[in-house]
């Protein structure tokens, strides 16, 4: 009982504060997370093309090949995240918790769902797939490492 009366009171803190704070303040204090995280991807992956681009030229090539098919699998969970967060930030406005909280389950679900099944479709058509991105016939064989 006291701790949903906690979480009751920290909704409503951050109803007021999205509903009361200037635009500006609130666009820049909730868009750090996301910048954050973009440069830890960044830094990653940099990291990573640096780490390989010394074990070879085709091992290099094998990571642009990865990259692609990490785009499209992001694009995914994006377009997931995106969808359900755009409706459930409306019902949020709305004061609608129950339907904001099926449409975040939704979309964290759907996404992950999505993934299985794209997961079970790239082990399975891994060779065409390969080529579709842009393997070469030096590139594929770095699978197998």
């Amino acid at each position: 009982m006291v701790n949903d009366m906690a979480i009751n009171e920290l909704q409503k803190k951050q109803f007021e504060r999205m509903t009361t704070e200037p635009i500006g303040k609130l666009l820049c204090t909730l868009s750090v997370p996301t910048i954050i995280s973009m440069m830890v991807t960044n830094i990653y992956n940099l990291v990573d093309t640096a780490f390989v681009g010394t074990l070879g030229t085709s091992e290099s090539g094998a990571i642009g090949i990865v990259f692609g098919y990490m785009a499209i699998l992001q694009a995914i969970a994006f377009m997931c995240g995106q969808g359900a967060g755009s409706i459930m930030s409306r019902k949020l406005g709305a004061k609608d918790l129950e339907k904001a909280t099926k449409y975040s389950s939704t979309g964290f679900f759907l996404s992950f769902v999505l993934g299985l099944i794209m997961a079970v479709l790239s082990l399975v058509f891994m060779t065409p797939l390969l080529y579709l991105l842009g393997s070469t016939e030096t590139i594929a064989p770095m699978r197998e490492h």
